[in-house]
């Protein structure tokens, strides 16, 4: 989840972690240090007395990532690689009059800032580069230091064409910029096989320990409402009372809430119908004993579950094209969209991203615009998928499964 302006925002944010270590009020400069990011021949020592200089001087594409898919891709979709880039940085420090203890000190104080900071935490990248999602990147961003030969030294600065300082380098990996083609959606599949289940792998060693083994929303549907039923799978979770953890990403704190008919191999509770928004959840079990006349409690590991988004208006619905050929779809959902989750629209098989984020403004609420630009007239399966989980399209409540005829979109 990385745009054009990810290079930049990690840029200053180095800046901003090396300025706070250079000026604070103990063994720094108290201020005095300017830090800039300039071409080393740029640099006007005759201007500021004490500056530290960091410049990208080099990137490179990390070739293990080159062709590796998007780590959100759902199963069975498809979409250009990210394009990830590893930066080389070069920190050197300029002082006035030649005083190169000082210079030693800014240096020191520059890579200790950046020693300590092996990765660059989505807060910072947030706080320095609000103008960029390069902080919602699911990969790491990773500092690593890099030795410089005799003949590298000799290489660069004749390459800067500016007279030898004193430098350290090192390298940021990896920087992902997302392209920008919409990904394939394909329709999935109504079943797999008989009861609808693929492979199963079971271990021959059974572990003593109480664990969850998944989490099934009522009717086989591969995610859960607000409101309803959730049974919970697994082994020796026998137990005189137990709670739910739900745990999302977006929420400061997890949902804990009663269980109902808790057996040694199943756990069944009811989603809350309100204040449980869309998206991959993770679900544990907190089982309660009484041992020793003491209450004991052990909590179970984590299953994923999906909570899937309604469209509250109309269905099925209706658009025109305008003269240009594009379809606008305004539409409502339940649960609320969460800023910082990503909305995007199926139709068929073609994604279109919530319109307010062509202007990085964060999607939230429950009223919703899509432009579908060159619509195919006809009739189109619709999804709506906020963070990851898509709207029900498929009806398991028969015998057989179907698509649901109520969730489509008609262009005209």
């Amino acid at each position: 989840m990385s745009d054009a302006r990810a290079i930049e925002a990690v840029t200053k944010t180095l800046l901003h972690l090396i300025g706070e270590s250079v000026n604070d009020s103990g063994l720094g400069f108290g201020g005095a240090v300017k830090v800039i990011a300039q071409p080393p021949h740029e640099v006007r020592t005759e201007i500021e007395p004490l500056q530290c200089n960091l410049f990208l001087y080099r990137t490179e594409v990390d070739a293990a990532l080159r062709n590796a898919d998007p780590l959100d891709l759902l199963p069975g979709e498809s979409g250009d690689p990210a394009l990830p880039l590893v930066l080389h940085y070069l920190i050197t420090p300029y002082i006035q009059g030649g005083r190169d203890t000082d210079a030693h000190r800014v240096l020191g104080l520059a890579v200790r800032a950046i020693h300590e900071q092996t990765l660059l935490t989505s807060a910072r990248l947030t706080d320095s580069g609000p103008f960029s999602n390069v902080a919602a990147q699911l990969d790491r961003i990773r500092i690593t230091w890099q030795p410089l030969g005799e003949s590298d030294i000799y290489s660069l600065w004749s390459a800067f064409q500016a007279p030898y300082r004193l430098s350290a380098a090192f390298e940021v990996r990896a920087v992902l910029i997302d392209s920008r083609r919409p990904r394939r959606a394909p329709v999935p599949v109504l079943k797999r096989g008989a009861a609808d289940q693929g492979p199963v792998a079971q271990g021959d060693i059974a572990s003593p320990f109480p664990e969850l083994q998944s989490a099934a929303p009522q009717n086989n549907q591969a995610s859960a409402h607000p409101g309803e039923a959730v049974l919970l799978h697994g082994a020796k979770l026998g137990a005189s009372s137990a709670r739910v953890e739900l745990t999302h990403p977006l929420l400061a704190a997890p949902l804990v809430i009663p269980a109902s008919g808790v057996a040694a191999d199943s756990v069944r509770f009811t989603l809350p119908a309100a204040g449980v928004p869309a998206g991959l959840w993770s679900v544990a079990l907190i089982l309660t004993d009484t041992v020793a006349g003491e209450e004991v409690s052990t909590s179970t590991n984590g299953v994923p579950l999906s909570v899937a988004p309604r469209v509250t208006s109309g269905m099925p619905m209706t658009v025109a094209r305008d003269p240009a050929g594009a379809a606008t779809v305004h539409l409502t959902c339940d649960p609320p969209v969460l800023a910082g989750q990503p909305v995007v629209l199926i139709a068929d098989g073609r994604s279109v991203a919530e319109k307010r984020t062509d202007t990085a403004t964060p999607v939230t609420g429950t009223a919703l615009t899509f432009v579908i630009a060159a619509a195919a007239p006809g009739r189109h399966l619709l999804r709506l998928r906020v963070g990851g989980v898509d709207s029900r399209l498929v009806d398991r409540s028969q015998p057989k499964p179907r698509f649901d005829p109520t969730q489509t979109l008609t262009v005209t």
